[in-house]
């Protein structure tokens, strides 16, 4: 009897394969980005170089953690929820991967300074992140109609890094004691003033790919929370 109902399984199995624990491959990719972001958070705190490279090998995992999981999302029988919400998920919970790629490596090769501007914003990157992935935790559960509260505090914390992006640009563009150092012709104020300008360019470009990567955190909350609206 043991050995029919053996061959019996893996006859079942071969016709109907086991459906993989995709809400587990969704998980094991938030949490990548957790660490991804937590790193990031790290380097603009202290600098150190060794999180850029700790980065680099971050974003390395997650792009074949990705593919696996696209692959066994491709090969799947069946699947929990629709194959294009899956897809979604999976191509979105890891964007932070190579933003946080980018910026701690271009801080480090164009030697930009942290500031207070730069720490806040990866500060509330960092918490969107942590929530996205408590999001897609509650979706296996009793709380997943809970899992909406964390879509959306995503998409808001990801407002308040627009809101804070827009003041450090506003901060970063105020140089106006450099022009009255060179409209009363200080010594060494047009070098200063050339610095200054240069800065300006290069912590903008860090601005702006924070920025970027709260733009494409918030689709990944909206993803949540179309997926939350279908499957609660």
């Amino acid at each position: 009897m043991s050995a029919t109902s053996s061959s019996f399984s893996r006859l079942t199995n071969r016709i109907f394969p086991r459906m993989p624990d995709f809400y587990h491959l969704i998980i094991e990719q938030c949490n990548l980005a957790d660490r991804a972001a937590a790193t990031l958070e790290e380097y603009v705190q202290t600098g150190h170089h060794s999180r850029t490279l700790l980065i680099a090998r971050l974003e390395q995992e997650g792009e074949r953690l990705r593919q696996r999981n696209l692959n066994t999302l491709k090969n799947a029988f069946a699947t929990p929820m629709d194959r294009v919400d899956l897809y979604r998920a999976f191509t979105s919970t890891d964007c932070i991967l190579g933003y946080a790629h980018t910026i701690a490596t271009e801080m480090d090769e164009l030697h930009i300074t942290t500031n207070r501007s730069i720490q806040q914003m990866v500060e509330v990157l960092h918490e969107a992140v942590l929530t996205l992935g408590i999001g897609y935790r509650k979706l296996a559960t009793a709380e997943v109609a809970e899992a909406d509260q964390d879509a959306q505090a995503v998409i808001q914390a990801c407002k308040r890094i627009e809101t804070l992006f827009r003041e450090a640009l506003a901060n970063l563009f105020m140089g106006e004691k450099h022009v009255e150092r060179m409209r009363t012709r200080q010594e060494g104020a047009e070098v200063q003033a050339m610095h200054y300008v240069l800065d300006i360019f290069k912590r903008r470009e860090i601005y702006r790919h924070i920025s970027d990567a709260a733009l494409d955190l918030r689709a990944a909350g909206n993803i949540l929370h179309h997926i939350v609206v279908k499957v609660a």
